[in-house]
């Protein structure tokens, strides 16, 4: 291990960093599941650099962008409304926590899945079974704890939201039952708990310094809600490194996956079906949980080829917040933004097939997302408020500091492509 390896201050800073930015950018170029999968990504892509990872590269991006997708189902607008209350702040915080946990708890879990998958040679049909057990809990917490609203942490007066913690959160306690009966379960159960600490601290903590902060005199160039989101991301991407650490004797590389070869041009169409697939379920499915489904689909195509695994992670990812740029741009209207989206999107399949190495792949998502972000701001019509522009040269900061750390952490793996799936 390198020296930069084995401080301890390393896979907390690098991961609390990375994760912040990509909460942060998930509230403005995405935001619900799909916009989750940005921070998912970037973690899980931060996690395997420390970790000195060679095998599964795609496998564990995808997991944590999907993993973490999971959580972006979760409400929490009229939550953030009720901490404004006084009456109301400490049942609204009490509700951040719970689902802070479970959003921590899903990702761990699914994360870990992906970091485990070459040690303990899981079995396709494992992972199958698993995610269908993820699904059935997901639907029996919804329907007989959301849906009637016996625990609710929204407005049951105003337009009340429909909840899904609780679905979330026993469609996870199934899949870790399921997936860590044998080796690796103290990984994952290691990744699961510390992901409830991290997102369940960091998320009622941001919720409740967003309620003390608004009412000061610094909201008109201090976006607090973003300081939430941006509080939520570094406390869990520093829960995942702490996991990390721990387990970095235990989350290394072991059998190779015999995945066996695959054209470019079959990467990439598979990556457009994959792509319309996933945001097509995601919102066309008339069901709470529709991205549940999109997601456990998205993971077994993963867990069948890395060259899908990469798509799923960066193609995916990349297309919904091109399409959110598309929508918040009058320049980009009608077929020039659907041209652009397309174009983009093509560009990084293409990239994923040709790079599939993680420290290419990070930088790729990380500025492709900073870069949308700037231009949603600054590309006509403009939104030149100075929280915006406060927010978006806290982007750019914390882009350089996670690419410095990147280039540190990567420089040895650049040489090696991690699977020889695709035939040149």
């Amino acid at each position: 291990m390198s020296p930069l390896r084995e401080s301890p201050s390393v896979w907390l800073f690098y991961p609390a960093v990375t994760m912040s930015l990509g909460w942060g950018l998930r509230g403005f170029i995405g935001g619900g599941p799909l916009g989750a999968m940005i921070p998912g990504a970037m973690i899980a892509m931060a996690l395997a650099l420390l970790l000195g990872r060679r095998q599964d590269l795609g496998l564990i991006a995808a997991c944590g962008a999907v993993g973490v997708g999971f959580g972006g189902q979760e409400t929490y607008g009229q939550t953030v409304g009720m901490s404004m209350q006084p009456e109301t702040f400490w049942w609204a915080i009490t509700g951040f926590a719970v689902k802070g946990a479970v959003w921590g708890l899903l990702g761990g879990i699914t994360i870990s899945i992906g970091l485990m998958r070459s040690r303990c040679a899981f079995r396709r049909r494992d992972v199958l079974a698993g995610l269908a057990l993820m699904i059935a809990g997901t639907w029996a917490g919804w329907r007989f704890v959301n849906a009637p609203k016996l625990i609710y942490f929204s407005n049951r007066l105003d337009k009340p939201r429909e909840e899904v913690w609780a679905g979330l959160l026993l469609g996870a306690l199934a899949l870790l039952a399921w997936m860590a009966r044998g080796p690796g379960g103290r990984v994952l159960i290691r990744f699961a708990a510390w992901g409830a600490i991290g997102g369940g601290a960091g998320f009622a903590l941001g919720a409740a310094i967003q309620a003390w902060g608004r009412p000061s005199g610094f909201t008109p160039w201090l976006d607090w809600w973003k300081v939430m989101e941006l509080t939520f991301g570094a406390l869990l991407g520093s829960a995942y490194g702490w996991a990390a650490w721990r387990s970095r004797g235990e989350a290394v590389d072991g059998k190779a996956a015999d995945t066996g070869e695959m054209p470019v041009w079959i990467a990439v169409l598979g990556a457009a079906v994959l792509t319309v697939a996933g945001i097509g379920i995601e919102y066309k499915l008339d069901l709470e949980f529709s991205y549940t489904v999109a997601g456990a689909l998205l993971l077994a195509a993963a867990f069948w080829r890395d060259a899908m695994a990469w798509q799923v992670a960066m193609t995916m990812t990349c297309c919904a917040f091109f399409m959110d740029l598309g929508k918040a741009k009058a320049a980009l209207d009608g077929a020039a933004a659907w041209g652009a989206v397309i174009a983009c999107s093509c560009a990084i399949a293409l990239a994923a097939v040709k790079m599939p190495r993680l420290k290419p792949m990070f930088l790729l998502m990380t500025w492709c997302a900073v870069g949308v972000s700037l231009l949603k701001v600054f590309l006509p019509p403009a939104t030149l408020k100075l929280g915006a522009v406060t927010m978006e040269t806290t982007f750019v900061l914390m882009a350089v500091a996670c690419t410095a750390s990147a280039l540190r952490l990567g420089t040895y793996l650049d040489s090696s492509v991690v699977t020889p799936e695709l035939s040149k």
